[in-house]
């Protein structure tokens, strides 16, 4: 079904010193919403040391996001930091930027369940659908608070009620889960981590994700117990609520994951060839028939999403994803009536068994 092979290795770097004065084209404008959270603050110290951003806004409702921009601008690298504190600004720290993303919101504790994150991030999250509706439709929209499964489906409700919505616009960020799944697999394999490349399809939550184990790169690395390197993989962020003892959120690496996200989202707006990564979006043909809305490959080019890919799974992970489908729909139900208001029967769907199509014609899948 997909035409072209995408490659999986993704180059991992962090920016150096020294880069900053590398890059000749810096105009890109990036805002990050609710700056002011520590997941924001990581992500800003990181992002201030893109040599591909000429401008980084923060905002937050809170205008102590003031302060946290002074002290960034203190970093000698070129990209400006502007501060938008206060809800009336909103609008300002959105338009004319070419990338941004709504941060925070977290889960805080094992026992929180992804409705009742919802319910917290729901009303920012719309808010800043609204904003980039009015303001600054053409700009990507890139969304990390949780749960995306439900996020990514109500902004795009949003944006297709004012007439606005484009595919390619809207992206789910989960790279952290590829991390999390890189960095499980070179524990099991005794491998270096930045040289794993583990592709991660389903969904973000511990309950959705699914790591594409058998499709580890690079090939001929003895992955042993798969069964229980999956519940690892999808446990990471509780494990590590765990030794927090509930007194805090994770805020370190799903805060490399995002700046990583940017930088690659960045150098496909500027030009370059082969950006690829893992996001939740909306799928099309027949994945779309089997979740509307999943995590892929993805491809990106100069308006954002390019296309996606489904990578070749084996019977294990097919069945878990065929599994955690039923959780993805109920989330991005949830998301979508939440704008809609409709009421959407509740009755038993006939899933789609994944790899074939409705005719249960076998239908290759591969990256």
């Amino acid at each position: 079904m997909f035409p072209t092979r995408i490659p999986l290795f993704i180059k991992k770097t962090v920016f150096s010193a020294n880069a900053r004065f590398s890059s000749s084209n810096s105009s890109s404008i990036v805002t990050i919403l609710d700056a002011s959270c520590k997941l924001g603050k990581n992500l800003a110290l990181l992002l201030k040391q893109s040599p591909l951003i000429g401008e980084l806004r923060l905002y937050d409702k809170n205008r102590n996001i003031c302060a946290i921009a002074e002290d960034l601008s203190h970093i000698d690298t070129r990209t400006k930091v502007k501060s938008f504190g206060g809800r009336p600004v909103l609008k300002h720290a959105v338009m004319d930027a070419n990338i941004v993303v709504t941060i925070g919101g977290c889960k805080e504790s094992i026992r929180e369940t992804p409705k009742q994150m919802f319910e917290r991030n729901v009303d920012d999250v719309r808010l800043a659908a609204l904003h980039m509706i009015e303001f600054n439709p053409k700009g990507i929209f890139c969304i990390t608070k949780p749960p995306i499964e439900a996020m990514v489906p109500l902004v795009t409700e949003e944006y297709k009620k004012a007439g606005v919505y484009d595919s390619r616009k809207i992206i789910g960020i989960t790279s952290v889960a590829s991390m999390r799944a890189n960095s499980h697999v070179a524990v099991n394999t005794g491998k270096n981590a930045s040289d794993i490349v583990c592709p991660i399809v389903g969904g973000l939550s511990s309950d959705c994700v699914v790591a594409v184990l058998s499709q580890v790169r690079p090939k001929g690395l003895n992955v042993t117990g798969r069964g229980g390197l999956q519940k690892c993989i999808g446990n990471s962020e509780d494990d590590v609520l765990k030794l927090y003892a509930d007194c805090g959120t994770v805020c370190l690496t799903p805060a490399l994951a995002i700046s990583r996200f940017v930088n690659t989202l960045l150098k496909a707006l500027q030009g370059e060839t082969n950006c690829v990564e893992c996001a939740f979006v909306r799928q099309t043909g027949h994945i779309g028939q089997f979740l509307p809305y999943m995590t892929s490959i993805v491809r990106l080019g100069r308006h954002g999403i390019l296309s996606s890919h489904m990578p070749k799974v084996n019977g294990e992970e097919s069945h878990l994803l065929k599994k955690y489908s039923v959780i993805i729909k109920e989330h991005i139900r949830l998301g979508e009536t939440f704008v809609t208001g409709e009421a959407i029967e509740n009755k038993e769907e006939e899933l789609v068994p994944f790899g074939t199509d409705k005719n249960t014609k076998p239908v290759q899948q591969r990256v």
